[in-house]
């Protein structure tokens, strides 16, 4: 793997992290987490983006994920997460998928050479080769060892101690950060179970309890992912390709699902790279037609069969609105409309052909008397000499030149290869072990074709431009950190992703995030008052903006910082509290009375008692960093000391060490009823969701481990 992979392993000219979403978001969630993890603190809140906003809610940022906390134990540098562990990160992941698959061959009875190819083939081809976004292929790397135990429970082995540890390893998918793969996993191996309890005419219960004990480990064991991003899916509102963001009541539209899902043209992708609509449906001719040869040779093969199904049923749902199937599940199955891109269901299908793969090359080497051998390479053959006649004939017509990709052509001599090499070993002029290689060879010739769509070459400053603006101004940044009482700054004309903050410890207002919660998105939160009111103290811009004050910095790479002298400080103390019928009247108090509010403060709720006073107080802001903050107040009598963070279930309070009830203030921020003189309030994130999520996972691993070792029937 490392190397296929020789441009990320053994050169410093490539990378897989460009683009806005990887450059732009996913790298700053892994800097954020990564950062907390070495202040031996686990990473739950997002301080830098939005006010704050809970890490493990928001699921993407895989914080929740096992094999992730490995990347953030990772030493640092400068305090940032090292390039060469993030380029390593890539190889891994495909590492792992490839040697999980190849257990699963290998636990079919499959051959070590085709168990080789079926590894490499799920681990190289569409999907997890060339989804970038990792927290989408770590969910699809345990799709082998899901199905390793659930096969072995058909065979009625173990058939409770497998389905536990099925559950388990399903599970694990969940805890990945995305839930699209693990929710089109989920609903195949229901639909599994369903088979199995169901193929006679009367219910096998012992299939009914393996299924019981499968859903609840995968519970279970996912839950300290589950159960976070459940309640902030319920807290949060959720941008899915719509203009306004969806909360969990509504409806994903189907007309998204359309825009999501894998068109027509596509399924030419099958076997020509780089043919695609949102995700990647390439296998290639090698391991496409060793799939065929085993669905036709083996097809008795009760495994077989199941894997056929498993794979068409991957594809037609992938093909979404072009298919019944989809729009069916889409409209009965609660939930299933959150996964908004039905062509990421094309990695059941990958995979599944990935195992096939692996029946159809031991079906090539087998002694047994065949057609089907002879037949495949035939087909192939013919295949190969029609893609590279339509080739020439193109490219001639064209004045030599090709309209399209012409890996095209190597397409077909790749299918032509395969065929020769097929009708050599059947006709005894190879030997077994030198045709396996020539075979996995060939197969990562192919599969290698669509390498230049994933990483990209650091020269290209189009591609790359995205990480420029993430990791420079680097002396902006340590400007803005020095600043006492922990401003937030903003981005003006979108210079570059407010998410930059997250890289370099600063605190940004906005940001590029899948989901905000839904009491922030109740503000105006373009609207000057708005950025006043939290605290949006540094303007970063090339020229001055609307409103700024007067410039305070320049930075190396041309963009300014200016400072906005009106803005509020990070925590502060009211003496009067009022309350208010819904957020228009709360909005018309910000943007008609903004001043009021450095002595007033608004509630939803019957405001708890304070006192009026004169006399001088200070609310200094001390610390800020992560799930943790600390305030120090001397207040002349009692108030309440706001902190313009975003109020949030599980943010919990302690004045002078004794709890404190934390309130919803001014619509999204906390505020706490603070005594007179002087007093330390703290703060600290500690999520109901998280710690039960972590003690229910734990019990679910533990669980599953116990009856798979114990159990027998």
């Amino acid at each position: 793997m490392a190397g296929f992979y020789w441009k990320l392993t053994l050169t410093r000219q490539f990378d897989w992290i460009w683009g806005p979403d990887l450059a732009a978001q996913v790298l700053p969630w892994l800097q954020a987490a990564a950062r907390q993890w070495h202040e031996k603190w686990f990473p739950l809140w997002d301080p830098y983006l939005w006010a704050g906003q809970p890490l493990l809610g928001q699921a993407q940022p895989g914080v929740a994920y096992p094999l992730n906390w490995l990347l953030f134990a990772l030493p640092l540098r400068d305090g940032h997460l090292l390039w060469g562990a993030l380029q390593w990160y890539f190889v891994v992941t495909r590492f792992l998928a490839a040697a999980f698959c190849y257990l699963l061959c290998r636990d079919l009875g499959r051959s070590r050479p085709a168990s080789l190819a079926g590894g490499l083939a799920f681990a190289l081809c569409g999907f997890v080769a060339s989804t970038g976004w990792p927290q989408m292929v770590n969910g699809a790397v345990w799709l082998p060892l899901v199905f390793l135990f659930l096969l072995r429970a058909t065979r009625g082995q173990k058939v409770v101690g497998n389905a536990a540890l099925s559950g388990m390893f399903l599970g694990m998918a969940w805890l990945s950060g995305h839930h699209q793969v693990p929710m089109f996993a989920t609903v195949a191996v229901a639909g599994a179970w369903l088979y199995l309890i169901f193929r006679e005419r009367r219910p096998d219960w012992r299939f009914v309890r393996a299924a019981v004990v499968a859903m609840v480990i995968t519970v279970l064991t996912g839950a300290l992912q589950i159960l976070p991003a459940y309640e902030y899916g319920h807290l949060a509102k959720r941008w899915v390709g719509e203009q306004a963001p969806l909360a969990w009541s509504e409806t994903v539209p189907y007309s998204v699902h359309e825009a999501g899902d894998l068109q027509a043209s596509s399924l030419l992708g099958l076997v020509y790279p780089n043919i695609k609509t949102s995700f990647d449906p390439f296998v290639g001719v090698v391991a496409l037609s060793l799939a065929l040869l085993g669905i036709a040779a083996c097809w008795r093969d009760s495994r077989v069969r199941f894997l056929t199904v498993l794979a068409v049923g991957g594809l037609v749902y992938a093909l979404g609105h072009n298919s019944v199937l989809q729009g069916f599940l889409y409209a009965v199955i609660p939930s299933l409309d959150k996964a908004r891109s039905p062509a990421a269901a094309v990695v059941l299908y990958e995979f599944a052909v990935a195992v096939l793969a692996a029946f159809g090359l031991d079906r090539l080497g087998s002694a047994e008397a065949s057609p089907w051998p002879r037949r495949m390479a035939w087909t192939v053959l013919a295949f190969g000499i029609l893609t590279a006649a339509l080739f020439q004939a193109v490219f001639f017509a064209n004045k030599l030149n090709f309209p399209a990709d012409s890996t095209v052509l190597l397409t077909g001599l790749i299918a032509i290869l395969l065929g020769a090499l097929v009708l050599a070993w059947n006709r005894g002029a190879l030997g077994r072990s030198q045709a396996s290689a020539l075979v996995i060879l060939l197969l990562l010739l192919e599969l290698g074709m669509g390498q230049p769509y994933t990483i990209t070459d650091r020269s290209d400053a189009d591609r790359m431009k995205w990480n420029a603006q993430i990791l420079g101004n680097q002396d902006i940044a340590a400007y803005l950190k020095l600043q006492p009482g922990y401003p937030r700054a903003l981005v003006a004309e979108d210079a570059f992703h407010a998410n930059w903050g997250a890289w370099h410890d600063v605190e940004m207002w906005g940001g590029l995030l899948a989901g905000v919660s839904s009491n922030m998105l109740s503000f105006d939160t373009s609207s000057l008052q708005a950025h006043i009111l939290f605290g949006v103290r540094y303007i970063i811009a090339a020229k001055p903006p609307e409103h700024a004050g007067p410039e305070v910095f320049a930075g190396a790479g041309g963009l300014k910082v200016y400072e906005q002298q009106d803005a509020f400080p990070r925590a502060w103390a009211v003496h009067s509290l009022v309350q208010v019928h819904g957020m228009n009247q709360g909005n018309r108090l910000i943007v008609d009375h903004l001043w009021d509010l450095r002595n007033q403060a608004f509630l939803l709720q019957a405001p708890p008692a304070v006192d009026v006073c004169g006399g001088t107080e200070t609310v200094t802001l001390e610390d800020d960093r992560g799930g943790r903050v600390k305030i120090a107040s001397n207040l002349a009598c009692r108030g309440m000391v706001i902190v313009s963070d975003t109020f949030y279930p599980g943010w919990r309070a302690w004045i002078d060490g004794r709890p404190a009830k934390i309130h919803e203030v001014n619509g999204a921020m906390r505020g706490v009823v603070t005594p007179a003189g002087q007093h330390v309030i703290t703060m600290r994130y500690r999520p109901l969701s998280a710690m039960l999520g972590a003690g229910l996972s734990a019990l679910g691993v533990a669980l599953a481990l116990v009856l798979a070792r114990r159990v027998s029937a």
